[in-house]
C-alpha cells in the first residue's frame, strides 16, 4: 500500500466528522449557486430574445411602412394629377393628346385594335385569376347610363387617357406591388390602368367601398384587405379624392398586392413554432388582425370580417393599442390562448401596427440546455468532490492554503484591473492565466469588454466630430440677395442628418446670379450625412460651368447615381435668382422634392413651384427641366421645406400637416423672413410637445422686399 493511501486512511479517521459537515455545506452551496445561475441565465436570455423581437418587429414595420408610404405618395400624386381648378376638365394634363379609347367589353372580346397583352408582373400562383394586361392603354368601364358615344363623356375620357404616361412613371419599378391605378368621376366615368378586361356587367365604380372611403377622405385612405372584383385576388386599396377647385368630383385609387406586402411578415425560425406575426389595425373597441403569419411561416390573410385580437388581459391589450397608435415600439407580457406570451409591437402607419406574439415557453426552452448543463455540472461536482475530499485529507491545511492563495490571486488582479478602468485607464487588462472555471470566464469577458468599451468611446467621439463637421458645412449667415429677405434653418433628429440647404453667390454662379438649394437624403445618421456632403460639393463644383439649374442637377445626378449605395437617393430643389438693375428672373429645377409654396400677399392665396423629375441617384439617365417662375411681388413669401416639417407628429401620432404650415406663413406674412421662420419653429415645437423628433426639419423662407442690392439682413442660419 502506498504512503498516500495510508495517510489518507489516517486523516480520514481523524477528520471524518468535519468532512461530512463540509460535504453537506458544499452540496447545498453548489445547489444554490446552480439555481441562481439558472435564474440569471433565463432572465438574460429572455431579455435578449425580447430585444431581438422588438428589433425584428421594428424591421418588419419599417419594410411594410416603406411600401405603404410609397403607395400613399403615388395615390397623392394621382389625386394632384387628376385635380384642377373648377373651370378645368378633370384629368386634362397640359399638352395632353387624345388617345384611342378602349372599353372593358373590347378587352373581353379581344378587339384586334388592342395593343399586345401580357401576364401581369409579380403574380403569385393561387392568388386569383391572373389577367392579361397592357401598359400601353387604359381601360374604361363606365357606369350604366354613361356612354363613350356621348361627346362630353368622350372628351373627359380622352383627357383621362392622356395621363397614362404619368401613371406609368408613378408605378415604374413597383409593378410587382401595384396591381391597378384607376379613377372614377362622380358621373360614373371609370378608367383603370393597366388596361384589362373582366369587369362584370353593370359595373359602377361609385358603388365600390374604395369610392365611398376616398370621397369622404381628407387626403388618402387605406381600405382592406378586400377581394378584387375582376381577378378575385386579395388586395389593399389606397384611395384619395379628386378635386375641381374646392369640390370633390371623383376618387382615384391604387390597388396593391397583399402577397407582396406579406413577404416581409416573417417569424424568427427558432421561435416560429406556436408563435404569431400579426399586422393589426386600430378599430373602434379594440384591434383587428389584418394579416397573420402562423405555424412556422404559413401566411394567412383575414377575410373581409377581420378577426378581433383577444386576450384575457383587457388592460394590457388596451395599452398595446395606445402604444401602437402613439408610434412607439416595445414589448409586454400577457396571456394568449391560455399561455403567457411576449407581445412585441411596433407602429407601421396611421392606425396600423405589427405585433409578434411568442409563448414564454418557447423562450424558456432556449435555456433548457443551460439548466441541463448546470444539473450535469452539479452531479459531476458531487462526484468530483468525493475525490477532492480524499485530496483534502492528504494535503490538509497545506492544500487549503495553496488553494486559497490560488483563488485569491486572480480575483485580486481582476479587482485591480476594474479599479484602473474606473479611473479612465482603458488599456488595463486582467493578467490572469487561462483557466476553465468561472474566474477564467470572468477574466476573458473582462479583457474582451474593455477594448469594446474603448471602441464605443472612439465611436462616440467620431459621431460628435461628424456632427461638428456637418454643422460647419451649413450656412452660418443669411445671404444678401437683392430684393429678398432670406432665413434658413436645419434641425436634425439624430447627431447627424440627411437634410441640406445652401446658398450660392455670384462668385460661384457669375455676376448678378444667386442660388438657393434645399434637399433631403433618405434616412438619418452618418450615411445620410455623407451623401448630403457629396451632393453639396457636386452642386458647388458644377454651379458656374453648368449654367442652368436643370443642367446642374443633370451633372450631379450622373455622379451620385453611379456612386450612391442602393436605396440612398436625394430629393432636391435648386433655385437661381438673376438680377439686372431693377429686374429679377427666377429659374428652378426640382429633383423629386415637394413643391415650394409662394404666398401672394395681394390675393392671399398660395401658388406652388413646379414638381420636376425623379429624385437624384434613382436613374443616371434622368434629365431635369429648368422652369421659369413668376417672381414674387414685394410682400410675397416663398417657403421651401423638407417633409420633416409637415410630417412632424404630436404625442398622439397626428401629423402637423401642410395646411397648418400655410396658416403660420399667412398669419406672419407681414413680418421679416426670420420672424416668419421663428414663428414656424415655435409652432412646430408647440405642436410636437413632448413627442420625439422623428425626422430632420429644414426650410428656407424668402420674402420679396423690392429693396436695392445689399439691403437684406444678415444673421445666424443654424438651429
Amino acid at each position: 500500500m502506498r504512503i498516500r493511501v495510508k495517510l489518507t486512511i489516517i486523516l480520514l479517521a481523524c477528520t471524518l466528522a468535519p468532512l461530512v459537515i463540509v460535504r453537506i455545506v458544499d452540496v447545498r452551496a453548489i445547489g444554490r449557486l446552480s439555481e441562481r445561475v439558472s435564474e440569471q441565465t433565463t432572465t438574460a436570455v429572455s431579455r435578449r430574445v425580447e430585444r431581438e423581437l422588438i428589433l425584428t418587429t421594428n424591421g418588419i414595420a419599417e419594410q411594410m411602412g416603406e411600401k405603404l408610404r410609397a403607395v400613399t405618395m403615388i395615390a397623392q400624386s394621382q389625386a394632384e394629377l387628376f385635380s384642377g381648378p373648377a373651370s378645368t376638365p378633370p384629368g386634362l394634363p397640359a399638352g395632353g393628346l387624345p388617345r384611342r379609347l378602349f372599353t372593358a367589353d373590347e378587352f373581353d372580346a379581344g378587339s384586334p385594335d388592342l395593343p399586345p397583352l401580357q401576364d401581369q408582373p409579380g403574380w403569385r400562383a393561387g392568388g386569383g385569376r391572373m389577367p392579361r394586361v397592357t401598359y400601353d392603354v387604359p381601360v374604361f368601364a363606365p357606369a350604366p347610363g354613361v356612354s363613350l358615344e356621348d361627346p362630353a363623356v368622350a372628351a373627359r375620357a380622352a383627357a383621362l387617357a392622356g395621363t397614362v404616361d404619368l401613371l406609368t412613371v408613378l408605378s415604374s419599378g413597383r409593378r410587382g406591388l401595384i396591381r391597378s391605378q384607376y379613377v372614377c368621376l362622380e358621373d360614373g366615368l371609370h378608367m383603370s390602368f393597366p388596361g384589362k378586361g373582366g369587369y362584370p356587367a353593370g359595373y359602377d365604380g361609385r358603388e365600390r367601398p374604395w369610392y365611398a372611403a376616398g370621397f369622404e377622405a381628407a387626403s388618402v385612405e387605406f381600405i382592406g384587405p378586400v377581394q378584387d372584383l375582376v381577378t378575385g385576388e386579395t388586395r389593399m386599396t389606397c384611395a384619395a379624392p379628386v378635386h375641381a377647385g374646392e369640390r370633390v368630383i371623383g376618387v382615384t385609387a391604387v390597388d396593391i398586392s397583399l402577397q407582396d406586402v406579406l413577404d416581409t411578415l416573417e417569424l424568427p425560425p427558432e421561435l416560429a413554432l406556436g408563435s404569431e406575426a400579426l399586422v393589426v389595425g386600430y378599430a373602434e373597441g379594440g384591434l383587428d388582425v389584418l394579416m397573420a403569419a402562423r405555424e412556422g411561416g404559413l401566411v394567412t390573410v383575414a377575410s373581409e370580417e377581420p378577426e378581433r385580437l383577444v386576450t384575457t388581459d383587457a388592460e394590457g391589450l388596451e395599452r398595446l393599442g395606445r402604444e401602437i397608435q402613439s408610434g412607439r415600439s416595445g414589448a409586454i407580457t400577457m396571456p394568449r390562448d391560455g399561455q403567457d406570451c411576449v407581445w412585441a409591437y411596433a407602429h407601421m402607419g396611421p392606425r396600423v401596427g405589427v405585433v409578434m406574439v411568442v409563448p414564454v415557453a418557447r423562450i424558456d426552452a432556449m435555456t433548457e440546455s443551460v439548466r441541463r448543463d448546470l444539473r450535469t455540472m452539479e452531479q459531476e461536482t458531487f462526484r468530483s468532490s468525493a475525490a477532492a475530499v480524499l485530496i483534502v485529507i492528504v494535503l490538509s491545511f497545506l492544500v487549503a492554503y495553496l488553494i486559497g492563495r490560488t483563488l485569491s490571486r486572480p480575483i485580486r488582479r481582476l479587482a485591480d484591473a476594474a479599479e484602473a478602468v474606473s479611473e479612465g485607464d482603458l488599456g488595463a487588462r486582467a493578467d490572469v492565466r487561462p483557466r476553465r472555471d468561472e474566474i477564467g470566464k470572468l477574466a476573458r469577458a473582462f479583457n474582451q469588454m474593455v477594448p469594446a468599451l474603448a471602441d464605443r468611446m472612439r465611436l462616440r467621439e467620431s459621431v460628435a466630430l461628424a456632427n461638428e463637421l456637418q454643422q460647419g458645412l451649413l450656412p452660418t449667415e443669411h445671404p444678401v440677395i437683392p430684393g429678398f429677405d432670406v432665413f434658413g434653418v436645419a434641425m436634425y433628429c439624430d447627431e447627424t442628418g440627411g437634410d441640406y440647404f445652401d446658398y450660392l453667390f455670384p462668385m460661384q454662379l457669375g455676376e448678378g446670379r444667386y442660388g438657393v438649394a434645399l434637399g433631403d437624403v433618405t434616412g438619418h445618421g452618418i450615411p445620410a450625412a455623407l451623401v448630403m456632403t457629396s451632393a453639396r460639393a457636386l452642386i458647388q463644383s458644377h454651379a458656374r460651368s453648368a449654367g442652368e439649374p436643370g443642367e446642374i442637377l443633370n451633372r450631379v445626378n450622373e455622379t451620385v447615381a453611379r456612386d450612391a449605395s442602393q436605396g440612398r437617393f436625394i430629393t432636391l430643389v435648386l433655385l437661381l435668382i438673376e438680377t439686372d438693375g431693377g429686374g429679377c428672373r427666377i429659374r428652378l429645377a426640382n429633383a423629386g422634392h415637394d413643391p415650394g409654396l409662394i404666398y401672394r400677399a395681394e390675393s392671399g392665396v398660395f401658388d406652388q413651384t413646379p414638381l420636376g423629375g425623379l429624385p437624384l441617384a434613382v436613374d443616371a439617365g434622368e434629365r431635369y427641366e429648368t422652369f421659369t417662375i413668376e417672381p414674387p411681388a414685394p410682400g410675397d413669401v416663398m417657403l421651401i421645406a423638407t417633409d420633416g416639417v409637415w410630417e412632424t407628429r404630436d404625442e398622439g401620432g397626428a401629423f402637423y400637416g401642410k395646411e397648418r404650415m400655410r396658416e403660420v406663413v399667412r398669419t406672419n406674412a407681414v413680418a421679416p423672413a426670420e420672424a416668419i421662420g421663428r414663428a414656424l419653429l415655435d409652432d412646430l415645437a408647440a405642436f410636437r410637445g413632448s413627442a420625439a423628433m422623428l425626422d430632420d426639419v429644414t426650410f428656407i423662407v424668402m420674402k420679396a422686399t423690392g429693396d436695392e442690392p445689399g439691403s437684406g439682413p444678415v444673421g445666424g442660419a443654424r438651429a
